[in-house]
């Protein structure tokens, strides 16, 4: 008789642990290099090589949920290393953590260029 009484009592408990209890936002980033094929690392990960799109996660606003890092490997020595980073969203300066639309990095420039990286809407 316990048994039977445990079953649905356990049943109860798992479906109530839903995991999908927050709201997930995600919006798509777009990723290009110039020269194009250029291996991108977001957060530690590899992406693949440009171009590419991704997903990454936001909140409700669009902005970055965490501190974000992407970076463009150069994949030829006469190329740069490029690193954009995003702040994490904070409500005294949500402006810097909105996700754009695309970012293009410039692996023909120094690093210290200001045109090296682009981050806005998509010119393509």
């Amino acid at each position: 008789m316990k048994r039977f009484f445990l079953v649905p009592m356990a049943l109860a408990l798992i479906a109530g642990c839903n995991t999908a209890d927050k709201d997930k936002y995600t919006r798509e980033l777009k990723i290009r290099t110039i020269p194009s094929g250029a291996p991108i690392v977001v957060d530690s990960l590899r992406m693949g090589k440009t171009p590419l799109s991704i997903n990454v996660e936001t909140n409700e606003d669009g902005c970055f949920v965490r501190k974000t890092v992407i970076t463009a490997i150069p994949h030829e020595a006469s190329l740069q290393t490029q690193v954009v980073t995003f702040p994490a969203y904070k409500p005294s300066d949500s402006g810097k953590s909105v996700v754009p639309e695309m970012v293009r990095f410039d692996l023909t420039k120094s690093p210290s260029d200001p045109t090296a990286v682009y981050i806005g809407d998509d010119d393509e």
